[in-house]
């Protein structure tokens, strides 16, 4: 669970500034490519429960409906771990399409629970926009993750006491 300690401060930073700075700005989704990465890379009950607290966070910041994007981070992990099984995600092209791809589904998830619920929500290009941005900085942003999960792995984090 060491992907937790690296990745919520991370992730809280990234919404912090998004809702405020470049809240007006296409940046890439950094809760979904952090669910992308953990799905394809390394499997388990961990990544799942990463992915629903990311979303649940998203949803605090963004004002949206509490657990909208966590269900639809939970449903790109369960689509990028079914993929995983035929695709090999090691190439920087490959990523930046399943991350574009994953973009864009979780769009459409968001789009049919708004709509489920009642709310009159438009289908935008912004959809579109924000899946290819993210897909854009999938490959830089996947090598940055492997880096910082090496990292904790190595035991940096662990008190070197001689």
């Amino acid at each position: 669970m060491k992907e937790l300690i690296i990745f919520l401060p991370v992730t809280i930073l990234y919404l912090t500034l998004k809702s405020t700075l470049f809240s007006s700005l296409p940046v890439p989704d950094l809760p979904l490519l952090i669910v992308f990465y953990m799905a394809y890379g390394k499997p388990s009950i961990h990544g799942v429960a990463l992915a629903f607290l990311l979303g649940y966070i998203d949803d605090t910041f963004s004002g949206g409906i509490i657990g909208s994007t966590s269900f639809s981070l939970i449903v790109i992990y369960g689509a990028t771990r079914l993929s995983a099984g035929r695709v090999q995600f090691s190439t920087p092209f490959i990523r930046a399409g399943g991350a574009g791809i994953a973009a864009f589904m979780k769009g459409v998830v968001m789009y049919a629970i708004l709509r489920l619920t009642g709310l009159n929500a438009h289908f935008t290009s912004g959809v579109f926009l924000e899946a290819v941005i993210t897909g854009v900085f999938a490959p830089a942003m996947i090598t940055i993750f492997t880096r910082l999960t090496a990292l904790a792995s190595r035991g940096a984090f662990k008190d070197n006491v001689n």
